[in-house]
């Protein structure tokens, strides 16, 4: 296949640049303090400092490059209501009450930062769409539907099953054996929900600073010193909201997450008709096999924009193309000579127990740990952690009560995903053959 999946003028960088390109915020210079300083300026940090700043907190926000740069704009845009642990596997972990309040969160992350969007005008397309979430084999689908159901009756969520029979009125694929569907959950622009979220941040009285990566947290009595190469800062309060960016300057917690890219590309605009045939209900579409291919239409109905794991460690994005087309023409055959106009990654950050994590630690307050489902829980806890930092008891939330537990024997280099790679191609043959 070479490189003939790639167009001419095909770019290496999330297609939400297209409307939302970056945004540079290196000339400002840094003050000497500050209330707090929050470390990574994506949806994370620019919700917090949204948050602190009307609260009337002083507020700098520290960004590496480009503020956005990171996962907060390269993701495909899909915002949910979940996280990677289902109920059952809670409740054996935490019990019943905890487990339903931790699938609750998810919930109320949702809905939080929907009332955002809508709060603050942010014109990012969201649309309340669905997902539909495809089930790989017909074994995978049954336990599918005992959770379903296990999940109604406990929270009330709106998701239904879709059996293979009729799954053709979601996606026309012979890929999976039926799936569900979340009705709550929609799809948006990354870039323009996060350029909205950077531009009320700023408005707010907060200040942006890119290019200034976070070289060493350093502890004076109550105060925090920041360095940076554009200066050092002081500050009362310090968050650390960089997810699978998270650095050397907090060694404590790069070793509780793991960070792992994910890779999309997105298709040159295809013939009129074909997105909405191939995908009828319109949904977000996600799966349940190890290499996560997750994709949909984009906003405009003319592409398709599909992410996956190419590979848990780093390769090129024309490699990464190519295994991204292949799976999705394994999904779609008649795909096969549609061409990607855009091919692009970024890190998502795994903890050990595949859940969110927000707190203080050696008192630094932090919000991490996405799993891959950060459009809606990454404002929703920077909004939890800035409440905190203000005093205000709604700050609090049940994942305030799960230990964020360090990997054994990882100090921050993954040195064993490619043996974990292995383990996801065994496991989906495996499962595939169901």
């Amino acid at each position: 296949m070479g490189e003939s999946i790639l167009s001419e003028d095909a770019r290496f960088e999330p297609w939400w640049s297209e409307d939302a390109p970056p945004q540079p915020r290196a000339e400002a210079a840094l003050p000497a303090e500050a209330d707090v300083a929050i470390v990574g300026a994506g949806f994370t940090g620019l919700s917090a400092a949204l948050e602190l700043a009307r609260a009337g907190r002083s507020v700098v926000v520290l960004e590496a490059g480009v503020p956005g740069e990171g996962a907060s704009k390269r993701n495909g845009g899909m915002i949910g209501s979940g996280h990677r642990v289902g109920l059952g596997e809670l409740t054996k972990r935490y019990g019943r009450d905890a487990a339903i309040a931790l699938i609750m969160e998810g919930t109320k992350a949702l809905e939080f930062t929907v009332g955002l969007i809508e709060r603050e005008q942010i014109a990012c397309l969201f649309t309340r769409c669905g997902r539909f979430r495809g089930a790989w084999s017909p074994a995978v689908y049954e336990a599918m539907g005992r959770e379903v159901e296990e999940l109604r009756k406990a929270t009330g969520l709106e998701v239904d099953m879709v059996p293979r029979a009729e799954q053709d009125r979601e996606i026309v694929t012979e890929t999976y054996h039926g799936g569900s569907v979340y009705h709550r959950h929609g799809g948006l622009h990354p870039g323009l929900l996060h350029q909205g979220l950077l531009e009320r941040a700023e408005t707010a009285g907060a200040l942006v600073a890119g290019d200034a990566p976070v070289m060493a947290i350093g502890r004076d009595g109550k105060r925090f010193t920041v360095a940076t190469p554009r200066g050092a800062l002081a500050a009362r309060e310090v968050i650390v909201a960089t997810n699978g960016y998270t650095g050397t300057a907090s060694p404590a917690l790069r070793r509780r997450l793991i960070p792992v890219p994910s890779y999309i590309i997105a298709t040159e605009p295809l013939p009129e008709g074909t997105v909405e045939r191939l995908i009828p209900g319109g949904r977000m579409i996600v799966e349940t096999r190890a290499r996560h291919c997750y994709y949909r239409s984009s906003p405009d109905g003319q592409r398709i924009v599909f992410g996956g794991r190419a590979s848990v460690s780093q390769i090129d994005t024309r490699t990464s193309a190519r295994v991204l087309h292949r799976l999705m023409t394994g999904i779609f055959p008649e795909l096969k000579d549609a061409k990607a106009s855009h091919s692009w990654s970024g890190f998502v950050a795994f903890s050990r127990d595949n859940l969110p994590h927000l707190g203080k630690r050696d008192g630094i307050h932090y919000a991490l740990g996405y799993n891959g489902s950060g459009v809606a829980m990454a404002p929703y806890l920077g909004h939890k952690i800035a409440l905190q930092i203000i005093g205000k008891p709604e700050g609090l939330s049940p994942f305030d009560q799960v230990p964020f537990r360090a990997y054994p024997l990882y100090t921050g280099r993954p040195w064993f995903l490619p043996w974990v790679e292995r383990w996801y191609r065994l496991k989906d043959k495996r499962e595939g053959t169901g």
